[in-house]
């Protein structure tokens, strides 16, 4: 489970660099063009899931973790059928690849580590 919720940890700050950093390719590459107010909005929102999985880390208590690892792994399985359907609309919006690949291997990992309830 510690492991997961590092791993979401880390994609959700990876997030945060890739939502304000490259507005740009969001709106060259994508299906869904760019708009720096709303990705400025999916930055914040992913600082404060790094928030919360961070302060989950820290207190060590396995019934958080398993709370909020199931919450990245919904989370992981949306955003990886959200990119889907972009990349099903246009293939050529290579934008849309990596992320729908690295949400369905967090959903995967999600849920493995939930099944087998490791602890904290």
């Amino acid at each position: 489970m510690r492991l997961f919720l590092i791993i979401s940890l880390v994609a959700f700050c990876s997030s945060f660099v890739v939502q304000i950093a490259f507005q740009h390719l969001g709106a060259k590459i994508s299906v869904w063009g760019g708009n720096s107010g709303w990705q400025r909005e999916i930055a914040f929102w992913n600082v404060g899931a790094a928030t919360i999985v961070f302060l989950t880390l820290r207190l060590g208590d396995p019934r958080f973790a398993v709370a909020v690892a199931t919450g990245c792994t919904v989370l992981f399985c949306l955003l990886g059928i959200n990119h889907l359907f972009a990349f099903v609309a246009d293939p050529s919006a290579q934008f849309h690849w990596p992320p729908l690949v690295l949400n369905c291997i967090g959903a995967i990992v999600g849920t493995r580590a939930l099944l087998t309830r490791r602890q904290v």
